[in-house]
Protein backbone atom coordinates (compact mmCIF):
# COMPACT_ATOMS: atom_id res chain seq x y z
CA UNK A 1 0.00 0.00 0.00
CA UNK A 2 2.38 3.21 -1.07
CA UNK A 3 2.88 5.01 -3.89
CA UNK A 4 5.37 8.09 -4.46
CA UNK A 5 5.21 10.45 -1.15
CA UNK A 6 9.00 11.28 -1.11
CA UNK A 7 8.01 14.97 -2.08
CA UNK A 8 6.17 14.92 1.00
CA UNK A 9 8.92 13.91 3.26
CA UNK A 10 11.00 15.61 5.85
CA UNK A 11 14.66 14.24 5.93
CA UNK A 12 15.11 11.69 8.06
CA UNK A 13 18.51 13.63 10.16
CA UNK A 14 15.56 16.64 10.58
CA UNK A 15 13.05 14.41 11.36
CA UNK A 16 14.90 12.60 14.02
CA UNK A 17 15.84 16.04 15.69
CA UNK A 18 12.43 16.93 15.86
CA UNK A 19 10.68 13.79 17.71
CA UNK A 20 13.31 13.37 20.26
CA UNK A 21 12.25 17.44 21.43
CA UNK A 22 8.62 16.17 20.61
CA UNK A 23 8.23 12.81 22.77
CA UNK A 24 10.98 13.74 25.25
CA UNK A 25 8.25 13.86 28.49
CA UNK A 26 7.21 10.49 27.78
CA UNK A 27 6.36 8.29 30.98
CA UNK A 28 8.54 5.28 29.44
CA UNK A 29 10.90 7.31 27.85
CA UNK A 30 13.64 4.89 28.70
CA UNK A 31 12.32 2.14 26.59
CA UNK A 32 12.12 4.03 23.88
CA UNK A 33 13.56 2.95 20.59
CA UNK A 34 17.34 4.08 20.21
CA UNK A 35 18.33 6.69 17.55
CA UNK A 36 18.67 5.10 14.24
CA UNK A 37 15.24 2.57 13.83
CA UNK A 38 17.00 -0.07 16.52
CA UNK A 39 14.22 -1.68 18.66
CA UNK A 40 14.22 -3.75 22.05
CA UNK A 41 11.01 -5.83 23.34
CA UNK A 42 10.49 -2.83 25.85
CA UNK A 43 10.69 -0.17 23.20
CA UNK A 44 8.00 -2.40 21.09
CA UNK A 45 5.83 -4.12 23.67
CA UNK A 46 4.35 -4.34 27.20
CA UNK A 47 2.78 -6.95 28.87
CA UNK A 48 -0.60 -7.67 29.96
CA UNK A 49 1.01 -7.01 33.43
CA UNK A 50 2.50 -4.04 33.03
CA UNK A 51 -0.33 -2.72 31.52
CA UNK A 52 -3.04 -3.66 34.40
CA UNK A 53 -0.69 -1.21 36.59
CA UNK A 54 -0.42 1.62 34.07
CA UNK A 55 -4.21 1.37 32.32
CA UNK A 56 -4.86 4.90 33.42
CA UNK A 57 -1.66 6.85 32.58
CA UNK A 58 -1.83 5.61 28.72
CA UNK A 59 -3.99 6.21 25.92
CA UNK A 60 -5.00 3.17 24.40
CA UNK A 61 -6.04 2.02 20.62
CA UNK A 62 -7.93 -1.27 20.23
CA UNK A 63 -6.69 -1.94 16.53
CA UNK A 64 -9.05 -4.84 15.69
CA UNK A 65 -12.54 -4.81 13.80
CA UNK A 66 -15.27 -2.96 14.96
CA UNK A 67 -17.30 -5.51 15.35
CA UNK A 68 -14.44 -7.13 17.65
CA UNK A 69 -14.52 -4.12 19.65
CA UNK A 70 -18.40 -3.52 19.33
CA UNK A 71 -18.78 -7.43 20.33
CA UNK A 72 -19.99 -9.19 23.25
CA UNK A 73 -16.38 -9.73 24.74
CA UNK A 74 -15.79 -5.92 24.71
CA UNK A 75 -12.91 -4.48 24.43
CA UNK A 76 -10.13 -3.19 27.16
CA UNK A 77 -11.34 -0.07 29.24
CA UNK A 78 -11.38 3.59 27.95
CA UNK A 79 -9.72 2.06 24.42
CA UNK A 80 -10.48 3.82 21.08
CA UNK A 81 -11.16 1.56 17.86
CA UNK A 82 -9.07 2.21 15.12
CA UNK A 83 -9.00 -0.68 13.01
CA UNK A 84 -6.03 -0.64 9.87
CA UNK A 85 -8.12 0.59 7.25
CA UNK A 86 -8.38 4.01 9.49
CA UNK A 87 -5.21 4.35 8.41
CA UNK A 88 -5.58 3.62 4.69
CA UNK A 89 -7.14 4.89 1.82
CA UNK A 90 -9.56 2.82 0.78
CA UNK A 91 -11.25 4.73 -2.13
CA UNK A 92 -11.85 1.72 -5.03
CA UNK A 93 -10.79 -1.79 -4.92
CA UNK A 94 -8.40 -3.88 -4.00
CA UNK A 95 -5.36 -3.92 -6.41
CA UNK A 96 -6.44 -0.30 -7.90
CA UNK A 97 -3.48 1.98 -7.82
CA UNK A 98 -3.45 3.72 -4.15
CA UNK A 99 -6.10 1.31 -2.84
CA UNK A 100 -4.98 0.22 1.18
CA UNK A 101 -1.53 3.01 0.68
CA UNK A 102 -1.59 4.94 4.35
CA UNK A 103 -2.57 8.58 3.32
CA UNK A 104 -0.24 11.31 2.64
CA UNK A 105 1.46 12.86 5.44
CA UNK A 106 -0.94 15.61 6.68
CA UNK A 107 -4.14 13.39 6.57
CA UNK A 108 -1.95 11.08 8.50
CA UNK A 109 -1.23 13.51 11.45
CA UNK A 110 -5.34 14.39 11.76
CA UNK A 111 -6.12 10.98 11.80
CA UNK A 112 -3.81 10.04 14.74
CA UNK A 113 -5.07 13.30 16.07
CA UNK A 114 -8.51 12.54 16.05
CA UNK A 115 -7.52 9.81 18.56
CA UNK A 116 -6.19 12.20 20.97
CA UNK A 117 -3.36 11.19 20.41
CA UNK A 118 -0.78 14.23 20.90
CA UNK A 119 2.22 12.46 20.40
CA UNK A 120 3.34 13.38 24.44
CA UNK A 121 1.07 10.94 26.44
CA UNK A 122 2.02 6.90 25.52
CA UNK A 123 0.65 5.22 23.53
CA UNK A 124 -0.82 1.16 23.63
CA UNK A 125 -1.89 -0.62 20.80
CA UNK A 126 -3.35 -3.82 20.73
CA UNK A 127 -4.83 -6.62 18.59
CA UNK A 128 -5.98 -10.50 18.91
CA UNK A 129 -4.08 -13.13 18.65
CA UNK A 130 -4.01 -14.62 15.62
CA UNK A 131 -5.08 -11.77 13.80
CA UNK A 132 -3.05 -9.64 10.80
CA UNK A 133 -0.73 -7.94 13.46
CA UNK A 134 -2.82 -4.92 13.60
CA UNK A 135 -1.14 -3.38 16.57
CA UNK A 136 2.16 -3.62 14.43
CA UNK A 137 0.49 -1.59 11.76
CA UNK A 138 -0.22 1.24 14.02
CA UNK A 139 2.56 1.51 15.74
CA UNK A 140 4.62 0.84 12.02
CA UNK A 141 2.36 4.30 11.38
CA UNK A 142 3.63 6.08 14.45
CA UNK A 143 7.21 4.75 14.23
CA UNK A 144 7.06 6.37 10.53
CA UNK A 145 6.09 9.89 11.67
CA UNK A 146 8.59 9.62 14.87
CA UNK A 147 6.33 8.76 17.72
CA UNK A 148 8.87 6.69 19.77
CA UNK A 149 6.53 6.09 22.58
CA UNK A 150 4.20 4.00 21.26
CA UNK A 151 4.12 0.07 21.77
CA UNK A 152 2.06 -3.06 21.58
CA UNK A 153 0.25 -5.50 23.90
CA UNK A 154 2.15 -8.82 23.47
CA UNK A 155 -0.47 -11.11 22.83
CA UNK A 156 -3.00 -8.46 22.32
CA UNK A 157 -6.68 -9.05 23.77
CA UNK A 158 -6.29 -12.87 23.80
CA UNK A 159 -3.70 -12.93 26.44
CA UNK A 160 -5.39 -9.73 28.33
CA UNK A 161 -8.41 -11.68 28.92
CA UNK A 162 -6.46 -14.94 30.02
CA UNK A 163 -4.87 -12.66 32.35
CA UNK A 164 -7.76 -11.70 34.06
CA UNK A 165 -7.51 -8.10 32.47
CA UNK A 166 -10.86 -5.97 32.27
CA UNK A 167 -13.00 -5.67 29.69
CA UNK A 168 -15.91 -3.12 28.94
CA UNK A 169 -18.63 -2.87 26.50
CA UNK A 170 -18.68 1.02 26.55
CA UNK A 171 -17.62 3.05 23.29
CA UNK A 172 -14.77 5.53 24.48
CA UNK A 173 -14.12 8.55 21.80
CA UNK A 174 -11.30 10.78 22.95
CA UNK A 175 -11.29 14.31 22.68
CA UNK A 176 -9.51 15.68 18.97
CA UNK A 177 -6.12 16.78 19.52
CA UNK A 178 -3.74 18.64 17.25
CA UNK A 179 -0.81 15.80 16.47
CA UNK A 180 2.40 17.81 15.75
CA UNK A 181 4.13 15.65 13.27
CA UNK A 182 3.07 16.34 10.27
CA UNK A 183 6.24 14.58 8.29
CA UNK A 184 7.36 10.56 7.16
CA UNK A 185 10.41 9.00 7.71
CA UNK A 186 10.68 7.33 4.05
CA UNK A 187 13.18 4.74 6.23
CA UNK A 188 9.79 2.65 6.93
CA UNK A 189 8.06 2.49 3.73
CA UNK A 190 8.77 0.78 0.03
CA UNK A 191 6.86 2.25 -2.99
CA UNK A 192 5.65 0.07 -6.16
CA UNK A 193 8.46 1.96 -8.25
CA UNK A 194 11.32 1.80 -5.76
CA UNK A 195 10.82 -2.36 -5.58
CA UNK A 196 10.32 -2.74 -9.28
CA UNK A 197 13.69 -0.99 -9.23
CA UNK A 198 15.66 -2.88 -6.94
CA UNK A 199 14.05 -6.44 -7.22
CA UNK A 200 17.34 -8.22 -9.24
CA UNK A 201 19.09 -6.05 -6.53
CA UNK A 202 21.01 -8.83 -4.18
CA UNK A 203 21.83 -6.18 -1.81
CA UNK A 204 18.02 -5.83 -1.28
CA UNK A 205 16.16 -8.60 0.40
CA UNK A 206 12.55 -8.89 -0.12
CA UNK A 207 9.91 -11.46 2.48
CA UNK A 208 6.72 -12.63 1.58
CA UNK A 209 5.08 -12.83 4.93
CA UNK A 210 1.74 -14.77 3.93
CA UNK A 211 0.93 -18.18 4.29
CA UNK A 212 2.72 -21.14 2.03
CA UNK A 213 0.02 -21.40 -0.03
CA UNK A 214 -0.58 -17.75 -0.56
CA UNK A 215 2.92 -17.66 -1.35
CA UNK A 216 2.76 -20.47 -3.97
CA UNK A 217 -0.18 -19.18 -5.27
CA UNK A 218 -2.29 -22.32 -4.92
CA UNK A 219 -4.72 -20.01 -3.02
CA UNK A 220 -5.73 -16.05 -3.39
CA UNK A 221 -7.67 -15.89 -0.77
CA UNK A 222 -8.20 -11.99 -1.00
CA UNK A 223 -9.35 -12.19 -5.09
CA UNK A 224 -5.47 -11.48 -5.98
CA UNK A 225 -5.84 -10.71 -9.37
CA UNK A 226 -2.61 -12.80 -10.20
CA UNK A 227 -1.51 -15.57 -7.80
CA UNK A 228 1.69 -16.02 -6.79
CA UNK A 229 4.79 -13.83 -5.22
CA UNK A 230 7.35 -11.17 -6.38
CA UNK A 231 10.47 -12.48 -7.94
CA UNK A 232 13.47 -13.59 -5.44
CA UNK A 233 10.80 -12.88 -2.23
CA UNK A 234 11.98 -15.82 0.84
CA UNK A 235 8.87 -16.56 2.16
CA UNK A 236 8.62 -16.26 6.47
CA UNK A 237 5.03 -17.15 7.54
CA UNK A 238 4.11 -14.66 10.22
CA UNK A 239 2.63 -16.92 12.21
CA UNK A 240 6.09 -18.59 12.94
CA UNK A 241 7.54 -15.64 15.18
CA UNK A 242 4.80 -16.37 17.64
CA UNK A 243 4.63 -19.05 20.53
CA UNK A 244 1.37 -20.98 21.05
CA UNK A 245 -0.02 -18.56 23.48
CA UNK A 246 0.16 -15.19 20.61
CA UNK A 247 3.26 -14.01 22.37
CA UNK A 248 6.37 -13.33 20.07
CA UNK A 249 9.02 -15.92 20.39
CA UNK A 250 12.80 -14.72 22.34
CA UNK A 251 14.63 -12.02 20.32
CA UNK A 252 17.64 -14.99 20.04
CA UNK A 253 14.54 -17.45 18.16
CA UNK A 254 13.81 -14.51 16.32
CA UNK A 255 17.52 -13.97 15.00
CA UNK A 256 18.02 -17.69 14.47
CA UNK A 257 14.72 -17.76 12.13
CA UNK A 258 15.51 -15.05 9.76
CA UNK A 259 19.05 -16.14 9.74
CA UNK A 260 18.07 -19.34 8.48
CA UNK A 261 15.78 -18.16 6.01
CA UNK A 262 18.73 -16.24 4.51
CA UNK A 263 19.04 -12.95 6.03
CA UNK A 264 21.94 -13.08 8.24
CA UNK A 265 23.31 -9.67 7.58
CA UNK A 266 21.65 -7.36 9.79
CA UNK A 267 22.89 -4.24 7.45
CA UNK A 268 20.92 -5.51 4.46
CA UNK A 269 18.36 -3.65 3.42
CA UNK A 270 14.73 -5.65 3.81
CA UNK A 271 11.67 -5.27 1.86
CA UNK A 272 8.39 -6.82 3.90
CA UNK A 273 5.12 -6.91 2.32
CA UNK A 274 1.57 -9.33 2.07
CA UNK A 275 -1.26 -9.06 0.82
CA UNK A 276 -2.28 -5.33 1.74
CA UNK A 277 0.85 -4.57 4.00
CA UNK A 278 -0.71 -5.08 7.47
CA UNK A 279 0.69 -8.11 8.33
CA UNK A 280 4.16 -6.96 6.76
CA UNK A 281 3.76 -4.17 8.97
CA UNK A 282 3.96 -5.80 11.95
CA UNK A 283 6.96 -8.26 10.50
CA UNK A 284 9.04 -5.10 9.52
CA UNK A 285 8.55 -4.00 13.18
CA UNK A 286 9.77 -7.97 14.34
CA UNK A 287 12.83 -7.55 11.98
CA UNK A 288 13.45 -3.81 13.88
CA UNK A 289 13.30 -5.79 17.23
CA UNK A 290 15.84 -8.15 15.90
CA UNK A 291 18.04 -5.80 14.60
CA UNK A 292 17.55 -5.14 11.11
CA UNK A 293 16.96 -1.31 11.57
CA UNK A 294 16.82 -1.01 7.47
CA UNK A 295 14.00 -3.34 7.57
CA UNK A 296 10.79 -1.51 5.77
CA UNK A 297 7.11 -2.17 4.75
CA UNK A 298 5.66 -2.57 0.92
CA UNK A 299 3.10 -1.07 1.97
CA UNK A 300 1.09 -1.33 -1.28
CA UNK A 301 2.08 -4.73 -1.14
CA UNK A 302 1.23 -8.22 -3.46
CA UNK A 303 -2.45 -6.34 -4.07
CA UNK A 304 -0.30 -3.43 -5.93
CA UNK A 305 2.12 -5.89 -7.54
CA UNK A 306 0.06 -8.24 -8.79
CA UNK A 307 -2.63 -5.90 -10.23
CA UNK A 308 0.43 -4.47 -12.58
CA UNK A 309 0.34 -6.78 -15.39
CA UNK A 310 3.85 -5.29 -16.58
CA UNK A 311 5.57 -6.86 -13.08
CA UNK A 312 6.70 -9.98 -13.61
CA UNK A 313 5.51 -12.70 -10.49
CA UNK A 314 6.48 -16.22 -9.69
CA UNK A 315 4.36 -19.64 -8.39
CA UNK A 316 5.97 -22.48 -6.96
CA UNK A 317 7.97 -22.78 -3.86
CA UNK A 318 10.71 -21.03 -4.77
CA UNK A 319 12.02 -17.39 -4.33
Amino acid sequence: MMKKRTSKILCGAILAVCAAALFAGSAFAADQAPAGGAETFQSLFVTADWLKANLDKVILIDARDQSLYKGQQGHLPGSVNAGWTYFASMAGKAGDPKWGDVPDAAALAQRIGALGIDGKKDVVVYGDGGDWGNAGWVVWILRMTGMKNARMLDGGFTVWRAAGGKTSNTTTTNKAVKYPNANTDPSYIATTEWLAENVNNAAVGIVDVRGSKEYTGEIRPFGELRPGHIPGAVNIDMGEVFTADYTLKPVAELEALFSQAGFGDKDREIVLYDTAGVRSAFMTMVFRLAGYKNARNYDSSYHAWCGNQALEIRQGPNP
